[in-house]
C-alpha cells in the first residue's frame, strides 16, 4: 500500500533529449469536461494515444494566408491580482457546425471545467513521435458562453472564452485586495501599492 502519492511529472526527459541533440517538439492537449461527456483533443493530426487516453487530432490546418485555423490564446500565469482569460478559437467551420454549437443546451458548456496539458516528443526520426515523459498540466479553467462570428458568406468562427478560479465572480465589484480596486474605493490611497514588491523580501519592523 502506497502512503505517498507519486511525484508530479517533470521536464527531465525532454531536457535530456534536447541536451543529446535530439529534435524535441511539444503539443497541447485539451480536455473539455462537458455536462454529458468528456472530449479530449490535441493540436496535431489524427488520433494519438498518450497517458492511457486516445486523443482526437484537431489537425495543423491553415488558411490561404498560412494562419492556423485553431488557436489557444491567454496561456499565462496569473500575477498581481490579475485573472488572465483563456480563449480557444476554431476558424473556418461551416454553418452546420455553428448551428449545432448554438443549439447546445447552455449548461452543457457554461461553468464546466477545461484543462490544458503539454506533452513533449522526440521527433528526430521523420514521421515518428516518441513520447518524452508524462503530460504536464498547465492549468484548470472554467468554460464560459461561446461566441460566433461570420467571415464571408460561408466561413464561421467559434470562440470559447475560459476563466480561472482567480476571476472571483462571487466577489462584489472592487472587492479584491489589489491596488487597482483600492484606487477605485479610495482614490490616492497607497495601502495596496507595495505588497507585490514585498514577495520574498525581509522587512525589518519596527524601526527604532
Amino acid at each position: 500500500m502506497a502512503f505517498f502519492p507519486p511525484p508530479p511529472p517533470t521536464l527531465e526527459d525532454p531536457i535530456r533529449a534536447q541536451a543529446r541533440g535530439q529534435h524535441v517538439v511539444c503539443a497541447l492537449f485539451v480536455t473539455f469536461f462537458f455536462k454529458g461527456s468528456t472530449l479530449q483533443v490535441w493540436e496535431g493530426d489524427g488520433p494519438i494515444s498518450r497517458g492511457g487516453v486516445e486523443w482526437l487530432g484537431m489537425g495543423q490546418r491553415v488558411d490561404g494566408s498560412g494562419n492556423p485555423l485553431q488557436s489557444i490564446d491567454g496561456l499565462e500565469q496569473a500575477a498581481n491580482g490579475t485573472a488572465p482569460q483563456l480563449s480557444l478559437r476554431l476558424n473556418g467551420v461551416d454553418s452546420t457546425v455553428v448551428t449545432a454549437a448554438k443549439s447546445t443546451v447552455p449548461d452543457e458548456i457554461e461553468g464546466r471545467d477545461l484543462t490544458v496539458q503539454i506533452g513533449f516528443y522526440d521527433a528526430t526520426i521523420p514521421g515518428a513521435l516518441v513520447p518524452l515523459g508524462d503530460l504536464l498540466t498547465l492549468g484548470l479553467w472554467t468554460m464560459q458562453k461561446p461566441s460566433f462570428t461570420a467571415t464571408g458568406p460561408t466561413l464561421r468562427t467559434i470562440t470559447l472564452p475560459c476563466e480561472t478560479l482567480f476571476a472571483q465572480r462571487s466577489r462584489a465589484p472592487f472587492g479584491m485586495l489589489t491596488d487597482r480596486d483600492q484606487q477605485r474605493r479610495f482614490p490616492g490611497d497607497l495601502g495596496c501599492q507595495f505588497p507585490p514588491k514585498l514577495v520574498d523580501r525581509d522587512v525589518a519592523w519596527p524601526r527604532h
